[in-house]
């Protein structure tokens, strides 16, 4: 649900995700994720140790990968209050109709089934403080990488 994780786990990996994730949670309970540089820390190293041997054109698909990550994060959040105005209108109408007490109650049941879905997916999009840390790092060894190779070539 959280696309922010998907897109790392699909970049480095389940188990190397799951790395980033426990390196994070070491710096957090250490409190020391805001004394260092970014660039000095292991997760930044690790992350730029995976993608420095990679090409240009593939840095390049990398980061266009993010920023479409990164708008349909934005989207998801966005979306939430109309997917929530419309669950209450939808109650509200299918109250309002007097139907069948099976059929209000299925109708009931799956509107309430699929809001919760997105209320879980808004929920670990939006309260994700450590994937959005991990999307930081990945970001700035993209932004590193490609001015490095931006650099080389020119």
């Amino acid at each position: 649900m959280n696309v922010f994780k998907k897109c790392l786990k699909e970049q480095f990996g389940k188990s190397k995700y799951m790395s980033y994730v426990q390196m994070c949670e070491e710096e957090v309970l250490r409190n020391t994720y805001s004394r260092t540089k970014l660039e000095d820390k292991k997760i930044f190293k690790d992350m730029y140790e995976q993608l420095e041997e990679k090409n240009s054109e593939y840095i390049k698909e990398r980061k266009e990968l993010l920023a479409e990550t990164l708008y349909l994060a934005l989207q998801i959040g966005r979306k939430f209050f109309s997917v929530f105005i419309f669950y209450l209108v939808a109650n509200i109408i299918i109250l309002a109709l007097g139907l069948d007490y099976t059929v209000t109650c299925v109708s009931v049941a799956l509107m309430g089934a699929c809001f919760i879905y997105k209320l879980v997916e808004f929920l670990s999009n939006k309260y994700c403080f450590i994937d959005a840390y991990l999307i930081m790092v990945y970001k700035t060894v993209l932004e590193k990488l490609s001015g490095k190779t931006a650099n080389s070539q020119g």
